[in-house]
């Protein structure tokens, strides 16, 4: 009897457990849906303003502390100057901050949107975003990439993880960039032009544009915060923009590689990117190809351009004596600890306008610490090269045989 009355206990406490979480579980599913309902009421859609003969898609996800009510005036704009029969959807996100994992079927719940706003259901859909939103865009891409024709990028660039891949980012993207966003700087964008410069990627930057420009109305305290002053007003910007973005859509539409307007912006972006290109390619930049550190991989970069410069410049030989430097990126404290050093020597030799010294540096490029976090909001390039060099004493050594001081051939050095 007292073990029948345990199990009616035990029983009833098990049934009273699963009915107070069955409850539980029905109060989350109901908040998590009220939750979807409100979000999901701050959408906008934007229906066609012309009768083109193709329907296109347009979904766009806004910057971060910025609703999707700012975009409006651009995306219009985009509605103005497309030829096309296009529509608009402007996805809301919790607390103005577009992440995937606040909704990961963002698409599909647009997509729907659209097609009870008479979207017809095998229209060509382009997604893209500004700043933050151009992340979530990125991998939303890729995730969705059988339904999304072309992307564009405002304030962005692709990351990092899709320059040096394997294989190529699966959907067609053109990034549009100001040469005054405070965010998104010039010279991220430039690394980015580097790797997407023809079809199918496009890295384009927008003369006198800022990161604000993309939106409309007050800017968060972030971008006052960071951003450039802006050389173009609001109204300028979104028609630059707008030209570039439905080129671009038209270019897809029409199955094309490129496009005058493409092919004459690309131009000038390289013109104004040649010099920071030129400079990054000097230090050995290793977000354009990693260093070998010793390893024998096609795919790297032995060493620095700038470090054989510098050391024929220190060297003072003034031509007497011709150098054959190379360079090796290593870890200058790793153990065991690499030196530059001299193969040879020409104390024999005369005259010594015949001498040639093999010369061999030691590099290591040191980057930012948030570099590694890939925001563009922090220099490019690297802000110490530590650089191990032959001194002057002893190339001079090396080269007529006789003993130097130190102090009065490095002392200046």
């Amino acid at each position: 009897m007292i073990l029948i009355s345990n199990y009616r206990s035990i029983k009833g406490a098990c049934e009273t457990y699963y009915i107070i979480l069955n409850w539980i579980m029905l109060k989350i599913l109901l908040i998590f849906n009220l939750f979807h309902l409100i979000i999901g009421a701050s959408d906008i859609i934007l229906e066609p303003i012309k009768q083109g003969t193709s329907p296109l898609a347009f979904i766009f996800l806004h910057g971060a502390e910025l609703p999707p009510e700012r975009y409006v005036p651009l995306l219009k704009q985009v509605q103005t100057t497309s030829s096309d029969k296009l529509w608009i959807a402007i996805p809301s996100f919790p607390d103005n901050m577009p992440l995937e994992i606040l909704r990961p079927k963002v698409i599909d719940e647009m997509l729907q949107k659209l097609y009870r706003s008479g979207m017809p259901e095998h229209t060509l859909v382009f997604l893209g975003g500004h700043s933050l939103g151009s992340i979530t865009s990125q991998s939303l891409a890729v995730k969705y990439q059988e339904k999304i024709y072309g992307q564009i990028l405002t304030g962005a660039f692709l990351e990092r993880k899709y320059e040096l891949a394997t294989t190529v980012y699966p959907v067609s993207t053109l990034i549009l960039s100001g040469e005054l966003d405070g965010l998104a700087r010039v010279t991220r964008v430039i690394e980015s032009f580097h790797f997407f410069s023809s079809y199918p990627h496009f890295a384009l930057i927008i003369p006198g544009m800022n990161h604000m420009n993309t939106a409309s109305g007050q800017p968060s305290s972030h971008i006052i915060k960071n951003d450039i002053e802006s050389e173009i007003n609001e109204t300028v910007a979104h028609q630059e923009l707008a030209l570039r973005i439905c080129d671009y859509m038209s270019m897809r539409l029409n199955n094309q590689t490129i496009t005058p307007m493409l092919e004459e912006n690309l131009k000038q972006t390289k013109f104004f990117a040649q010099p920071f290109l030129d400079a990054l390619k000097l230090e050995g930049f290793y977000h354009f190809l990693p260093p070998c550190y010793n390893r024998t991989n096609e795919n790297c970069q032995i060493g620095c351009p700038w470090s054989t410069y510098a050391q024929n410049i220190m060297s003072g030989l003034n031509n007497t004596v011709q150098l054959n430097v190379s360079d090796e990126f290593h870890i200058v404290y790793k153990i065991p600890e690499h030196f530059p050093h001299l193969d040879n020597n020409c104390s024999s030799l005369k005259p010594l306008n015949n001498c040639v010294l093999n010369v061999h540096t030691v590099t290591q490029n040191v980057y930012d610490f948030t570099d590694q976090f890939d925001t563009g909001e922090t220099h490019t390039s690297a802000e110490e090269m530590r650089v191990k060099m032959i001194s002057r004493q002893v190339l001079l050594q090396a080269a007529d045989g006789k003993q130097h001081d130190f102090n009065q051939t490095d002392n200046q050095s």
